[in-house]
């Protein structure tokens, strides 16, 4: 709850995924392997939910 009030000085850390792109990886390494990457960061985390897709 702290990290989220701290947003409001400049704290960004809780969107951390999304600074450094991880989707972005996730689409590569789905893309490479067709699909069947067991090494995704972001299928069925916590902050799954806090991401929208990609703009086509």
């Amino acid at each position: 709850e702290a990290e989220f009030a701290a947003e409001a000085n400049g704290y960004t850390a809780t969107k951390h995924q999304r600074e450094v792109g991880t989707g972005y990886f996730d689409a590569v390494s789905m893309a490479i392997t067709g699909g069947q990457s067991s090494t995704t960061a972001m299928h069925e985390s916590t902050e799954h939910a806090q991401f929208r897709p990609a703009a086509e």
